[in-house]
């Protein structure tokens, strides 16, 4: 009883905390110590444990396996490319190469979203800058509100999920799997999902007599080099951790070069614009690991009075199957989504559910237990992904009525999301029926000797 009392106690008092606007890295490492002095006055615990705090702080800080320390140098080399101005230069450049493809603007919206993945990490980040460069094209060019708003948020939610995202880092993390098998096991469906957004745009805005819009003349060989060598920088990340070339700190460390030195070549390389990225690199780095400390620190706390065997208890009463629980935690994931940011659902929820997610067993519908870890891991970071764009609460949205021009109502947002939330749907449960979307690639990218052994189907 005890147990179950103190678990509730610290979910409580976390979600009043993080609801009140208090930091959330102060809320996790207060309610944790809070959680470990009630778990030590009721007899759970002692205060010799208190010392496991620190050596689990220090213990995740330090893991060598993890590489924390390309987590700034991706967010840094997002935050680059995007001041040497590839997003504006990108979408001119589609805007003339889908000249007569129905809706290209918002199909040039959606792909810059990928390009803008490192930086996605922070999603009213990539939202923002896309919007700065789309909003007004779109406008000027004849189309709806609510298509603009879509487009804009589904450009800026996309990123998230596409490598080199700093998000497929923690959920590889979090999952113990190879960030390079995460990596490419989320490129077929983050490409089905944009198709999907292509078709549906390309659809609805058939019969839309876009505007011709004044750009400004510039050099389309010149483009297109900086836009190509601005992909290859990003490109080189993931392909060179699948490929064996290098570590992902290695591989974060050069294309920071890359990402410099495009920039350079842009006369986009001032004193100021390094200082204030720099600038937004350390805030955004010190948030990141002050939530990763306090996460620490609560899930220690939360382990040692028993949160998860309780949780787990309370589900496992359900009696539910394994589809059917499976369901349920997709749908645990999306609202927590509406909520929390993804670090804090990554690195707080994600572990207190992990009991529950080892015990599902889907080697026989996946191929092996091991693909079948990375399959949950990327329905996982599609179901946040979704979450970002479901309204009323997400916050792709809430980033894309913040940087829209004046005509454009959150509602209008919200009525052009929902069909792009119902595409999502589709395509997660298409992969829930067909794992082989997800793990193919992986499967590929693995030599016949390091490969997990395969179920035959």
């Amino acid at each position: 009883m005890a147990n179950e009392v103190l678990t509730v106690a610290m979910l409580v008092v976390m979600a009043i905390g993080v609801f009140s606007g208090f930091p959330v890295a102060l809320v996790l490492a207060g309610t944790g110590f809070l959680g470990f002095a009630a778990a030590v006055w009721v007899g759970i615990t002692d205060f010799q444990h208190l010392g496991l705090i620190y050596l689990r702080a220090r213990g995740v800080l330090t893991n060598e396996s993890v590489q924390f320390t390309s987590v700034p140098m991706l967010i840094f080399l997002g935050l680059v490319l995007n001041a040497s101005g590839v997003a504006e230069t990108m979408f001119r450049l589609l805007g003339r190469l889908l000249t007569g493809v129905p809706g290209r603007y918002a199909i040039a919206t959606l792909l810059i979203g990928l390009v803008l993945a490192p930086a996605a990490g922070v999603i009213g980040a990539s939202v923002i800058t896309v919007a700065l460069v789309a909003y007004a094209p779109m406008m000027a060019s004849g189309y709806a509100p609510r298509t603009a708003g879509a487009a804009v948020a589904a450009s800026g939610a996309l990123g998230v999920v596409f490598p080199p995202a700093v998000m497929l880092f923690f959920i590889s993390n979090v999952f113990y799997l190879r960030i390079g098998l995460m990596y490419v096991a989320l490129i077929v469906p983050v490409l089905l999902m944009v198709m999907a957004f292509a078709i549906y745009f390309a659809l609805t805005l058939r019969k839309t007599v876009e505007i011709p819009l004044d750009a400004p003349k510039t050099n389309l060989v010149s483009d297109l080099l900086f836009v190509l060598a601005s992909v290859a920088v990003i490109a080189f990340i993931p392909l060179s951790i699948i490929l064996g070339f290098a570590t992902l700190t290695e591989a974060a460390g050069v294309g920071v070069f890359g990402a410099l030195l495009v920039a350079l070549v842009r006369k986009r390389l001032s004193f100021s614009s390094l200082n204030s990225v720099t600038v937004q690199t350390s805030t955004m780095t010190s948030m990141v690991f002050f939530i990763v400390l306090g996460a620490s620190v609560f899930s220690l706390s939360f382990h040692l009075v028993g949160g998860p065997d309780v949780i787990f208890d309370w589900i496992s009463a359900f009696d539910l199957s394994r589809w059917e629980l499976l369901a349920m935690l997709l749908g645990v994931v999306i609202v927590l989504g509406f909520v929390f940011d993804w670090i804090e659902v990554l690195l707080v929820f994600i572990p207190v559910l992990m009991p529950i997610f080892s015990e599902l067993d889907f080697a026989d519908h996946v191929g092996s237990a091991y693909f079948a870890q990375i399959w949950i891991a990327g329905l996982i970071a599609l179901a946040l992904q979704t979450s970002f764009l479901t309204p009323p609460f997400g916050y792709a949205l809430f980033f894309a009525k913040m940087a829209a021009p004046k005509g454009i109502n959150l509602s209008d947002i919200y009525r052009g999301a929902v069909p792009l939330v119902a595409i999502e749907i589709v395509l997660i449960a298409a992969l829930i029926s067909f794992p082989q979307l997800i793990t193919w690639l992986p499967e590929m990218s693995l030599g016949s000797a390091d490969a997990p052994q395969l179920i035959q189907r």
